[in-house]
């Protein structure tokens, strides 16, 4: 089951270390009004969207027959690109953990 997004923005909020009043106060808008929306009642759009940007929330409206293949990807973990470029002096001449410093 989908997540619905009063969870995903009081989950937010707990992991930014917010209470309640304290997103409330950077988002302009009253405590009551968070606690009326975390417990899944409705709030205004302009309200979500103050309390979103406080929370670095982006609400991103998806056409639904694109949502699938929005998760899909969402889910998948992906390996980072391989560096086509060469390493860089500080690279070449850095010395690892295990090694000795050479003299040349």
């Amino acid at each position: 089951m989908k997540p619905k997004i009063h969870e995903t923005i009081r989950a937010r909020r707990l992991a930014l270390g917010l209470s309640q009043a304290e997103a409330a106060r950077r988002s302009g808008i009253q405590q009551r009004q968070v606690s009326i929306f975390e417990r899944g009642g409705d709030v205004r759009l302009s309200t979500l969207l103050k309390l979103a940007q406080a929370l670095d929330v982006e609400l991103l409206p998806v056409p639904r027959e694109d949502t699938a293949k929005l998760e899909s990807l969402l889910k998948t973990k992906r390996e980072p690109a391989p560096s086509t470029s060469p390493p860089s002096l500080l690279d070449r001449y850095r010395v690892k953990d295990d090694e000795e410093p050479s003299n040349g």
